[in-house]
């Protein structure tokens, strides 16, 4: 494999800013061992055998002069061949059923406090330092604002191209086959499938899909993930003629989304944000209580949510902050990916080939997706 030379220094400003957490804490070292932070500090590296846990199978650990990672034997050679190669990590092999990774941390690092993502069994003192960690997470690189704005648009054009693709009668799990097929055959791996069709849509804002063949229309969210960028990505569909009031709630709800854009700005805290989502919704003509019934995001990057905007969340938005609001009615939810820059928002997940409409809201205007008419 050909080393890339942007992701080795990507590598070694994050193995730095790891280091900069260890000098502050005054740890032994850091181990890192969830899939969302072995994927933002390999830059991108993958360890995704198990799908659905975030719990990686193997640990890097990082020391004041040491980047060391430790592998069961399973994982140990295939690692080395093609996933961390960019950087010229130091490897430990040990059997999965002689020891634990706890226990070979501790050969290395000795005595003193060892900060973790995970609480680990073997080591008496400790801290979890996820959350210092999601603080360097939040702010994206430039190398990496390369790789995830490309992938971005990618995520949306499988979306249009799988939602395009279907017909009056098609079942709900019919969809989410053809979605985790194009996903996985283009690189990315599948965090979330939401689908509802018809009353489903309207009855629940988590549509977890069965086997309901859908008649008129339908709400779909797909998640996909590359590289551990997260990319949410909601849209509805309409059979034939769009019925009025789900016209109407669709433009409500995008109209929302672009009212929570334009307060997304460097130096707001979210929590301002959160204060006012009364007010969003009211301006819209919607119940001012409307927001408590569904999660309204926050900051994405390489977990659907870094920071969820609530009464008690105390985050400062950032230049190159990754925007992914969720706010929802009943049969349509509005979400998509934006990166926050200097003087605008930038459109991750725009695809072209999706019909749009202008919003205009609280001075900013924006395209936002229509529904879907096939």
């Amino acid at each position: 494999m050909v080393k890339d030379e942007k992701k080795y220094l990507e590598v070694s400003e994050k193995i730095n800013n790891v280091r900069k957490i260890i000098e502050e804490e005054n740890l032994s070292g850091i181990l890192l061992t969830k899939q969302y932070n072995v994927c933002w500090l390999t830059a991108g590296a993958n360890n995704h055998v198990l799908w659905d846990d975030q719990n990686s199978l193997i640990g890097i650990l990082i020391t004041k002069d040491k980047e060391i990672v430790l592998a069961e034997n399973g994982d140990y050679y295939r690692i080395q061949d093609e996933e961390f190669f960019n950087y010229p990590f130091e490897y430990i092999k040990y059997e999965w059923y002689a020891t634990s990774l706890g226990k070979e941390v501790l050969k290395i690092v000795g005595k003193g406090k060892i900060g973790a993502d995970v609480f680990m069994e073997d080591s008496k003192d400790q801290i979890n330092i996820d959350g210092m960690l999601s603080d360097y997470r939040a702010v994206l690189t430039d190398s990496e604002i390369e790789r995830f704005s490309v992938y971005g648009k990618e995520a949306a054009e499988i979306i249009t191209e799988v939602a395009k693709s279907t017909r009056p009668g098609i079942k709900e799990s019919e969809i989410a086959a053809m979605l985790s097929k194009e996903f996985v055959e283009n690189g990315f791996s599948v965090a979330v499938i939401l689908i509802g069709g018809d009353n489903r849509s309207l009855n629940y804002r988590h549509q977890v899909v069965t086997d309901y063949k859908i008649k008129k229309h339908y709400c779909f969210c797909g998640v996909g993930k590359r590289e551990g960028f997260t990319y949410p990505i909601s849209r509805v569909i309409s059979f034939g003629k769009t019925d009025e009031e789900l016209k109407i709630k669709q433009r409500k709800i995008e109209t929302v989304y672009v009212y929570l854009n334009s307060l997304a700005k460097i130096g707001v805290n979210l929590k301002e944000i959160f204060n006012k989502l009364p007010e969003i919704y009211s301006s819209v003509g919607l119940n001012k209580e409307e927001w408590k019934n569904h999660t309204q995001g926050g900051t994405t990057g390489y977990l659907p949510r870094e920071k969820i905007i609530s009464e008690d969340v105390d985050y400062i938005l950032r230049e190159n902050n990754v925007i992914g609001w969720n706010p929802s009615l009943p049969g349509v939810m509005a979400e998509d990916v934006y990166l926050l820059k200097k003087d605008r928002l930038e459109y991750i997940t725009y695809d072209r080939n999706w019909p749009y409409q202008e919003i205009t809201v609280n001075g900013l205007t924006q395209e936002r997706p229509s529904i879907l008419v096939i």
